[in-house]
């Protein structure tokens, strides 16, 4: 299932998931910048999409969202279905 990223995906950051994460240059709701497929010296395809994940999931710090107990695990499933319908 495909999910749409302004309607499916913008809707789970917060007002203050994006203040915080824009100071960090992270563009939580900028659909270019989330699927933008290059790579970093983490990951080889779609870094920033990939460390949002990471930082999602507390594999990553700082975890997201700032101050609060943490997605859901159907909220990951959803971020995580809506990257795998573009991902190689």
């Amino acid at each position: 299932m495909s999910h749409s990223f302004a309607k499916d995906i913008v809707p789970l950051f917060t007002d203050g998931d994006v203040r915080c994460m824009s100071g960090a240059g992270v563009h939580l709701r900028q659909f270019d910048y989330m699927a933008d497929p290059r790579g970093d010296a983490v990951y080889t395809d779609y870094a920033n999409a990939r460390h949002v994940l990471a930082r999602l999931k507390g594999i990553e710090t700082p975890r997201m969202p700032p101050g609060n107990a943490g997605w859901s695990d159907s909220q990951i499933a959803l971020f995580e279905s809506w990257m795998a319908g573009w991902l190689p």
